[in-house]
């Protein structure tokens, strides 16, 4: 079975959000750091805390079950 792209026709598009979400988020963490605020983020499950000089702190962890979502020929599926 081959794999399928999700989205065809806009995937150039696609790409150049995720590009500009990637430096966005990298200019986000560097200015917050430049006046001296904590960054809160996630790496594998768990919620750490990032001070300006480095230290982090963990905060939280997250539990990361996949939903199970079956669908059966026939439903309607409603989106709001």
């Amino acid at each position: 079975m081959k794999s399928n792209k999700v989205f065809r026709k806009d995937s150039d598009q696609t790409n150049l959000l995720v590009r500009v979400g990637k430096i966005s988020g990298q200019n986000a963490v560097r200015r917050s750091k430049e006046m001296n605020l904590a960054v809160t983020y996630i790496e594998k499950g768990v919620v750490y805390q990032e001070q300006p000089d480095g230290s982090k702190i963990q905060i939280d962890i997250v539990d990361s079950k996949p939903t199970k979502i079956s669908f059966k020929k026939g439903m309607i599926l409603r989106v709001k």
